[in-house]
């Protein structure tokens, strides 16, 4: 089905018919059809632009002809009738050939204040969405930008392309130096498993903040906007028939009326994901204990273990070699009490890539990445001292209820392995670390996010095959890597 134009819409509401245009414009009843749909992008005289213009304005009612205006380009009811026509020209002027007058043209080389685009079938990233990204480009950091996560625009259904695109501008802005703050409305359901992962970029980014905007929270009227501070609002609104229309304003008496919008909607947010500095990975499991439940399962899922799961001796060890002080030796035993202790408080089932694990014991030594963040330098483990650790391992499994699972996670979970520490309890918190980049952590509560991201695990959980899912395969595993 195709999808109506602009012009489409208005041709509906029969204030002229297709006999009058082709009399008054001098074309063909097809053509004038066609300008109905996608198929409409044609070129066109601009006197018979203007004629159809001058039609609308006089045979319209007026007041519907205001509310299409308005959906348009917002404030245009306080336009002159002369500019109010401006308005009309430039939105049917894009469904033909672009050759059009700009709206509030100005004299010096700045950008025209508000623009407007209507979609085109041939674009891959619609063309409001990188002019909008291109004055992100041109602005002067530091600065906020907001992105309103509702509307055609929503981010939980964009196209893949459309998403990947978004997503490498907010990284690219928040590399500048800008600070990013997503609003997206609570939900009765938990994300999908592949919006959730596409999403974790943005998530552990510190740049870039997630705010829950709560149930009866008021919205400007069926809008979808990003704006730049108080200089540009990318607003999307549907006419109320097929054919979408986005404005780009600058006009600072607007912007900044919608970023006024903006921050009142703010207040009635709550963050969905708290930003854990690299020094501060301490606080991540200090958070963990507080607010496991004892009735749940934890899932740890990380590609090989840390010097976090080792025995207090073990781990003295490690640190002393790899220049620790004692104050960083009595951080890191912390860390791994902490983290030991959660065993004591609840069920606790983790995940290793079992072929990671025995491609790191025919080395001598390898990078640990939490140890190497800790100490802000790298830091080793020697294959002998990762055996003293499967022997630790081994005692834990055989000795109390605590689960350890080894999988492949290539062959047995489809993962091509990545530098991230996930730990997650339903309903209680989510904490991911990307180990690579230390300064990328978050932690969160928010029950929509910990759900997406228990569901994922349980998903991983039973991926498993049942066989790697027995305690007497993980012993015998591990004894046999130890037999290495």
């Amino acid at each position: 089905m195709q999808k109506k134009t602009l012009f489409g819409y208005l041709m509906e509401k029969k204030w002229v018919t297709a006999e009058e245009l082709s009399v008054s414009l001098g074309v063909q009843p097809d053509t004038i059809e066609k300008w109905c749909t996608q198929e409409g992008a044609l070129q066109s005289e601009a006197e018979a632009m203007l004629k159809l213009v001058d039609l609308l304005f006089e045979k319209g009612d007026s007041r519907e002809l205001d509310a299409v205006l308005e959906r348009i380009s917002p404030g245009s009811a306080g336009l002159t009738q002369e500019a109010r026509r401006e308005v009309l020209e430039k939105a049917l002027g894009l469904e033909w050939s672009g050759q059009v007058r700009p709206v509030l043209q100005q004299n010096d080389n700045r950008n025209v204040p508000i623009r407007i685009y209507l979609p085109q079938c041939s674009e891959k990233i619609p063309a409001s969405i990188k002019a909008f990204w291109d004055v992100v480009a041109q602005t002067d950091v530091p600065g906020e930008i907001q992105i309103a996560d509702w509307g055609v625009y929503a981010l939980d259904e964009m196209e893949q392309s459309v998403y990947h695109y978004m997503a490498e501008q907010m990284i690219r802005a928040a590399r500048r130096g800008f600070t990013l703050q997503i609003l997206t409305p609570e939900t009765e359901e938990y994300p999908d498993v592949h919006i959730l992962l596409r999403r974790l970029p943005l998530y552990l980014n510190p740049q870039i903040t997630y705010y829950r905007i709560p149930h009866g929270a008021v919205y400007p009227v069926n809008e979808s906007w990003i704006t730049l501070g108080m200089k540009a609002v990318l607003l999307t609104r549907m006419l109320p028939g097929e054919a979408p229309v986005t404005t780009l304003i600058q006009e600072p008496t607007l912007a900044q009326y919608y970023h006024n919008w903006m921050q009142m909607l703010l207040v009635q947010t709550r963050p969905l994901n708290q930003h854990i500095g690299e020094t501060d990975v301490l606080h991540i499991y200090s958070r963990m204990k507080a607010d496991v439940h004892p009735l749940m399962t934890v899932y740890f899922m990380e590609s090989a273990p840390s010097f976090l799961h080792m025995p207090p001796q073990l781990l003295r060890e490690v640190m002393r070699e790899n220049g620790a002080d004692e104050q960083q030796i009595s951080q890191g035993l912390r860390m791994s009490m902490l983290r030991a202790s959660l065993r004591s408080i609840c069920k606790c089932a983790q995940i290793y890539n079992g072929d990671q694990i025995l491609h790191l014991l025919q080395q001598e030594k390898y990078t640990d990445p939490m140890l190497s963040g800790l100490l802000g330098k790298p830091a080793y483990i020697t294959s002998e001292q990762l055996r003293q650790q499967l022997r630790f391992f081994l005692s834990e499994v055989e000795h109390t209820n605590y689960q350890m699972f080894l999988p492949s996670f290539e062959t047995d979970l489809r993962l091509s392995q990545y530098g991230i520490s996930m730990t997650v309890q339903e309903d209680c918190m989510a904490a991911v670390m990307d180990l690579t980049q230390r300064s990328r952590n978050f932690y969160s509560t928010d029950l929509s996010c910990v759900g997406g991201f228990a569901r994922y695990m349980e998903q991983m959980h039973r991926m498993i095959p049942p066989v790697k899912r027995s305690g007497n395969w993980t012993r015998r595993l591990l004894k046999r890597y130890l037999q290495l």
